[in-house]
């Protein structure tokens, strides 16, 4: 029984390969055209290497106590900052834009991986633009409020625009309760709101 298995395998195994081409694979029709992928967006000249977004905020003397006191790492090794760079003061040197975020609520680690896998923050509760150019950098904005959201704007790339969202217990992340937008444009001497 074992032997008529075994030869109806190896006719099956012999039918398959023997319909396959010789000589590797074989393509029908002209090639496709394939457009490389967008480039990463360029950071502005004099965009640091690298900046120490953490530091930077701890080093702060003018920092809130209870906003210095979470930047420690989340469960998952990460610490809770979003970190983007913009010359919003238009001097050809980026500005460190950086917004503090919660560690998730919830930190489920995968067993097989070790990785682990979160639940979505509804925004940030601080957010905080610095002049790199100083030393130490000066902080030219900042906004503490949960629910915030830093956007850098397109354009001239001068203008930042704070979105501040009001969850309520039931609100999933892509849908606040409420939205409020405040518009900050660099004056010369500072970032100031304004209307547009």
């Amino acid at each position: 029984m074992r032997r008529a298995v075994a030869a109806l395998c190896g006719l099956v195994l012999l039918g398959v390969t023997g319909c396959a081409t010789q000589g590797g694979v074989e393509v029908e029709g002209g090639a496709s055209q394939v457009s490389p992928p967008p480039s990463a967006p360029t950071l502005p000249s004099g965009t640091p290497v690298s900046t120490d977004g953490v530091a930077v905020l701890r080093a702060d003397p003018a920092m809130n106590a209870k906003v210095k006191s979470t930047l420690v790492p989340c469960a998952y090794g990460q610490y809770p900052v979003e970190e983007r760079y913009a010359d919003l003061t238009g001097d050809g040197r980026a500005e460190l834009v950086i917004t503090v975020l919660s560690c998730p609520a919830k930190e489920v680690r995968q067993k097989e991986s070790g990785a682990y896998l979160s639940s979505p923050a509804f925004g940030g509760y601080a957010g905080y633009v610095y002049n790199l150019a100083t030393d130490p950098p000066t902080r030219l904005l900042g906004v503490e409020e949960s629910g915030l959201e830093l956007v850098l704007n397109t354009g001239d790339g001068r203008d930042l625009t704070v979105v501040h969202s009001r969850y309520l217990p039931r609100d999933d992340p892509c849908c606040p309760t409420d939205q409020r937008l405040t518009l900050y444009r660099w004056n010369g001497a500072a970032l100031v709101e304004t209307t547009r």
